[in-house]
Order: C-alpha cells, then structure tokens, then sequence
C-alpha cells in the first residue's frame, strides 16, 4: 500500500514537471498578444499614411500596381501576401489604410520596413503619399498601427469573397474600458465570428488630429453572405457585447452610425 502511494506520488510529480513544460513551449509570456506572436501563426497588419491630394491619380495606379505577378512574388519573398487598401476623409485630410496578412515566423514590427522594401511598386506609394506623423519615430514612410485585437475565425484556405474595412473612433476616457474588452473578448463573440463564415477580423488603432481612430478588417469566406450577416446581427450574444463597446465608442463626423466603412482601392 505505502509502496503504491509513493509510486502514484511520483507519477503525479512527473505528470505536472512534463505540464510545465509544455505550457512553457506554448506560451512564454504573459500578454496573449505577445504570445499569439510567437505562435508562428500568420499576422495581419495595418499602416496607413495620408493621400497627397495633388498626386492621388498617380497613388491609385501605384496601388493597383501591387496586384501585378512582378509585385506579388517580391511581396511574398518579404513574407507579404494578400495587400489590400481603403481610404476615407478623416478631419482635413484623406487617408490611405493598407491592410496585409504577415508571415508568422517573421519579427512583427519589421512589418512596415519589409513593405516598404519589398519591391519597387511598394516604394512608389511613399511618392504620393505623406507619413503619418508618429512615423518618423520608427524610421518608417508607413506608420504600422497598434494592434487592438485579432480573431481568426474560419481557418480556411483560399480567396475571400468579400473584405471590409470600417471606421469610427474610441473615446479617450474609455480607451482603457475598451482596451480590457479586447483582450478579453468573450468566447460567445469569437464563436459568432467564425459561424458568420469570416476570419481575419483584425481591429487597429492610432491617434490622427485629436481623435482616437480605430479600423476594423474582416474578410467573409463563405457564399450566403445575407443570411451569414443576419446570423450574426440577431445574435444574443454580440447584442449584448455591442451594447459595452458602443458606450466606448463615437462615430466620425458625419457618420451616420458607430461604423462607417472605408472606400475599397483594390
């Protein structure tokens, strides 16, 4: 009996040194933000810069230049797949957001730097285009915005049917109400996410004049995109999550509802 007992004690230490361990492979840190960037997993990331007005002609060719093989297989090379971008009037000024999945295994702010080098049609953009003015700091034309929250949702290959990319701003004085919700989003949301048939949805933030701007992308891969959309409006769930998150949040001036979306460039 008393051999038995210290066997079972045993196994049970060994049990939870060999728990340890692998916990400490999979996670390493304790923000799930740094964690999820060390996962390997692909990123996405969002810069954006201001549209000069004198050159956006020539800024809408650039970027349809970006779907072009001769820029595609560089972008790639750099880790970059999937570019899109979508602009808006911000206070004085228009705006340019690209949007692009990251490859994984690569260091995540060098994000900007890899686009930006990554082949001559990516350059071209800073010609006709102004820096956001926290740029600078960091070296870089682009500035790569934060990162508020990520869902994967359908983990499926291939194109989307549709990518969106919409707008609005976060109150200052519930900036840190708002920052908390998304690092903890809840379970019942992230589930709707992924049976409306989207992934990616990505949510950035950066201070442009006064305001704090915020820009979510999601891509739809599914093909009933109306019932899919009803799916997720008529949800208990994110009905009771959006009535939190809308009293963090003020729409654009001008803007008839929270979200506003952005005008497709590609």
């Amino acid at each position: 009996m008393i051999n038995t007992f210290h066997l079972f004690i045993k196994m049970k230490r060994v049990l939870i040194l060999l728990t340890a361990c692998v916990m400490a492979s999979v996670a390493s840190a304790f923000s799930p933000y740094e964690n999820y960037l060390q996962s390997g997993r692909t990123t996405v990331v969002g810069l954006i810069a201001q549209v000069d007005p004198e050159k956006k002609t020539s800024l809408l060719e650039s970027i349809e230049a970006l779907n072009n093989d001769t820029a595609r297989r560089p972008l790639a090379a750099s880790g970059i797949e999937n570019v899109s971008a979508y602009t808006r009037q911000i206070g004085e000024h228009e705006w340019i957001v690209l949007n692009f999945l990251y490859d994984g295994n690569k260091d995540y702010l060098q994000a900007a730097n890899d686009f930006e080098a990554s082949c001559e049609e990516a350059a071209n953009l800073a010609a006709f285009t102004l820096p956001h003015p926290r740029a600078e700091r960091f070296g870089t034309h682009w500035l790569q915005m934060e990162w508020i929250t990520y869902i994967r949702g359908m983990d499926v290959p291939g194109s989307a049917m549709n990518q969106i990319m919409i707008v609005t701003t976060v109150r200052p004085e519930k900036e840190q109400e708002y920052r908390t919700l998304h690092q903890t989003v809840w379970p019942g949301v992230v589930d709707q996410v992924k049976r409306s048939r989207n992934r990616n949805l990505a949510i950035f933030l950066t201070e442009i004049d006064d305001w704090l701007v915020e820009f979510l992308y999601l891509e739809y891969v599914g093909d009933t995109p109306q019932s899919d959309d009803e799916m997720s409006q008529t949800d208990a769930i994110n009905h009771r999550w959006w009535k939190i998150t809308d009293q963090c949040q003020k729409p654009l001036p001008g803007a008839p509802k929270i979200w506003d979306p952005m005008t497709p460039l590609n």
